[in-house]
């Protein structure tokens, strides 16, 4: 299960990357996917599947393949919104909503750079 002070900074983290620039991202997206993998833990269906899309997106990154790479953000998207509607914690629920449509955002860009 999810370490709540490291999810807490992951969240941040990423979030701040994306809004930013997700491009900017690229040099440490591996490490901050593996980071993600490793706090999710496992246990819980929608964490599990989190981590399964994660590495899917790894392996997208890889090879640098725009419709998977959209597609794996996109799916992340409807997990992370099903994850906010989960959690008792509103702060993190609202911040998992933003992460949500922000990913959301990244995959349509990424969709439309084909």
């Amino acid at each position: 299960m999810v370490n709540n002070g490291n999810a807490q900074q992951l969240l941040d983290k990423t979030l701040t990357g994306l809004e930013q620039d997700a491009e900017s991202m690229q040099p440490q997206v591996n490490d901050l996917i593996d980071q993600w993998v490793k706090a999710l833990g496992a246990g819980d269906l929608t964490l599990d599947n989190v981590a399964y899309e994660l590495e899917e997106l790894k392996q997208a990154l890889k090879g640098g393949r725009a419709p998977q790479i959209a597609g794996s953000l996109h799916s992340l998207s409807k997990l992370t919104k099903r994850a906010a509607g989960e959690t008792s914690d509103s702060n993190t629920a609202d911040r998992l909503r933003n992460l949500a449509e922000t990913l959301d955002n990244v995959s349509a860009r990424v969709a439309q750079s084909r």
